[in-house]
């Protein structure tokens, strides 16, 4: 499995496979029964390919754990029939935590097996400056390609893209539709990537905080991490450094993406930070520390 390619995998239509399994008696249905109920055969000239893209996702949501296979049936899983009933962004949550998920972020450097190939892409991506963020796999910089040979070296051949996050232009433009769908980018309106995890930083906040309501900074950050491992001192974040040619010495702040989702989130009160004098301090990249933050209420 590999969540880049093949390229019509998406959150989107892994949130339908869900909402059709929980109508269904027992939350479960032939395979082919859900195929043809997403994606019936007349609606184009070529249902084989057309249905492609169904069978795709379907296999990937079983594989992530979304659902089960019972012989030729496919079973939701009870995570998947409680997101259901709460609507299309627990789904998302959901999927985005199975992504995440240690089960599924194994492999070895280099690997496409798991979620390694999203999670390594997701990793590097949010380590950019919007300005800097690569707008295009090749061309006109910054390019995908053009950061990754700085940060992992040339790729030797098609074949071998020597541990690149993401391998070609395929792979880039799926990668772009799962960063946006698992609220770790938008596109501009002139259709540029933009870093911005706000939207899963906001939806971990409950799990982050617990039953605390005010964490010291390190905390804070350290919690945040295990939530969203791809974030400044997170597994998936640290296992891509491990692999980089960066200095580290650009890695000591959060990076800006983190801190303006850190900044949204205090405009709308879903958190209030304090800087103490007598306390250890985070620093943000643009120079600002804090050393507690707080969960609040959201405007």
């Amino acid at each position: 499995m590999a969540l880049l390619n093949p390229p019509e995998l998406r959150a989107s239509m892994m949130c339908v496979i869900v909402f059709y399994l929980a109508q269904c008696r027992g939350q479960r249905d032939e395979r082919n029964r859900i195929i043809d109920a997403i994606s019936p055969p007349s609606l184009t000239k070529s249902p084989q390919d057309h249905q492609r893209d169904a069978n795709h996702n379907l296999v990937s949501a079983v594989e992530i754990g979304l659902a089960v296979r019972d012989g030729d049936r496919v079973v939701l899983s009870p995570a998947s029939t409680r997101a259901a009933s709460k609507g299309t962004a627990a789904i998302t949550a959901l999927v985005r935590q199975l992504i995440l998920s240690e089960d599924l972020n194994t492999a070895a450097w280099g690997s496409q097996e798991g979620a390694r190939d999203l999670t390594n892409a997701l990793a590097w991506f949010l380590t950019f400056r919007p300005a800097e963020a690569p707008a295009r796999m090749e061309g006109e910089l910054p390019s995908v390609k053009s950061q990754q040979e700085a940060d992992f070296g040339p790729r030797h051949s098609d074949d071998d893209a020597s541990g690149w996050p993401i391998s070609n232009s395929t792979r880039w433009n799926a990668f772009q539709r799962w960063a946006c769908s698992l609220g770790f980018a938008w596109r501009s309106p002139s259709g540029r990537l933009i870093p911005d995890p706000t939207p899963a930083v906001r939806d971990s906040l409950p799990a982050v905080f617990e039953s605390e309501s005010t964490l010291d900074g390190r905390s804070f950050v350290t919690a945040l991490g295990g939530q969203l491992p791809v974030l400044e001192f997170g597994a998936y974040r640290r296992f891509v450094e491990e692999n980089w040619n960066r200095s580290s010495g650009l890695n000591e702040n959060l990076s800006v993406a983190t801190t303006d989702a850190l900044r949204r989130l205090e405009t709308s009160r879903h958190l209030t930070f304090e800087d103490r004098a007598d306390a250890p301090r985070i620093a943000r990249v643009d120079g600002t520390t804090f050393s507690h933050v707080s969960i609040g209420k959201a405007r």
